[in-house]
């Protein structure tokens, strides 16, 4: 317990740090950042405000609203309501008296007439949404309170921590390899910056790390994997700095097999899945044989056979991948059946959703959770 204490800790805090050496000119966004806003008494924080229509004959003002990390706007209300999407970041949006709602590009909040709420950046991230104002006429903002740190602590710490029970199923050291290979899969190096920490905290050495980071290219390619290793160099380097020295654990082991690489695979494949050598090829394999033949010699025997990982670890890193990338639900549907093949509980799985779902938001998990529902019914 007192580990994975640490590992929460170690993630919080060094995230923060990370995250506040981001600017706001170098954060990536699909609309203009806008004239900064701040200093002003309805924000607690830096923010920036870029209106984007320009036809007020269409009686719908827009604006992009940009956060910094930890920034938020004061308790207020709507005579006539709003709406908020969402675009880049994560963010929080709380009623009075209700949990807050993490947010994710794509969210869509849809706030009524005089709800008092307000909405920001979350404590380790940028954020920015479009603001639309519905009937702008006798539309006012009614302003009031700011959101204390203790108000905007706890809310945004309750809402971060909701799976924190739920996922004690799996270790500390699985549900770092966890957000880990997610952020690889998805290309966010900005938060995979402090779960590389966060998997350093939890015991995990650098080879280690980098072999969750290797053993991403067959999922998600080159580009993203090689981009996740130059970021960990950085962690390293920057920890280094710092007068932490982590440990680099031991190499690969050597195998000594006469069998040929596809042989290998092909066997290792059987091994994980329970799936027998002789059964007949299908799909992909007969129409393009040529990524079977890869499939087998690059993935289940260049990386399965490496031993810094299980076959357990392997194969959580790979359906966070998978996660992280999107749109890859028959190959997370194999591979989660690889899982609960190889001892992975359904509850686990779930619990990695749970991390997907937080460090991603429900558009990666959903369509994942459905098919985890479909995968138990049938066994």
């Amino acid at each position: 317990m007192k580990i994975k204490n640490l590992f929460f800790t170690a993630m919080l805090s060094i995230s923060y740090l990370v995250t506040h050496a981001q600017t706001a000119d170098n954060f990536r966004q699909p609309y203009p950042l806008g004239e900064k806003l701040s200093p002003n008494p309805n924000f607690t924080g830096e923010v920036w405000l870029a209106p984007l229509s320009e036809q007020k004959e269409l009686n719908v003002p827009m604006a992009n609203v940009t956060f910094e990390p930890g920034c938020r706007n004061s308790w207020h209300s709507h005579k006539a309501s709003q709406l908020l999407i969402a675009t880049a970041g994560i963010g929080y949006y709380q009623e009075k008296g209700q949990p807050a709602r993490r947010l994710f590009p794509g969210d869509i909040v849809e706030i009524a007439p005089d709800v008092v709420h307000w909405h920001g950046a979350a404590p380790d991230s940028w954020f920015a949404h479009i603001a639309i104002t519905t009937n702008p006429q006798i539309n006012a903002a009614v302003w009031l309170d700011p959101v204390s740190d203790g108000q905007y602590q706890e809310a945004t710490a309750k809402a971060k921590n909701r799976y924190t029970e739920a996922n004690s199923i799996l270790t500390a050291r699985e549900q770092a390899i966890v957000a880990v290979a997610s952020y690889t899969g998805k290309g966010d190096l900005e938060h995979l910056k402090p779960a590389l920490t966060g998997a350093l905290e939890a015991g995990m050495t650098i080879n280690e790390i980098n072999e969750v980071l290797i053993h991403a290219y067959a999922y998600c390619g080159f580009p993203r994997s090689l981009r996740a290793i130059q970021t960990f160099m950085q962690v390293v380097d920057e920890r280094k700095a710092n007068g932490i020295n982590d440990v680099v654990g031991r190499e690969v082991a050597e195998k000594n097999d006469n069998r040929t690489r596809y042989e290998r695979g092909r066997d290792m494949l059987a091994e994980i899945s329970g799936t027998s050598v002789d059964a007949p090829k299908a799909g992909y394999a007969i129409f393009a044989p040529a990524i079977e033949r890869f499939l087998k010699e690059h993935l289940f025997a260049d990386l399965f056979e490496r031993d810094l990982l299980t076959y357990r670890e392997r194969e959580l890193a790979t359906v966070s991948i998978l996660a992280g990338v999107g749109g890859v639900e028959p190959m997370f549907r194999s591979h989660a059946a690889i899982c609960l093949h190889l001892g992975v509980t359904a509850e686990q799985l779930s619990a990695l959703l749970n991390i997907v779902e937080m460090n991603l938001g429900t558009s990666y998990s959903e369509p994942l959770r459905n098919i985890l529902e479909q995968i138990v019914k049938q066994k």
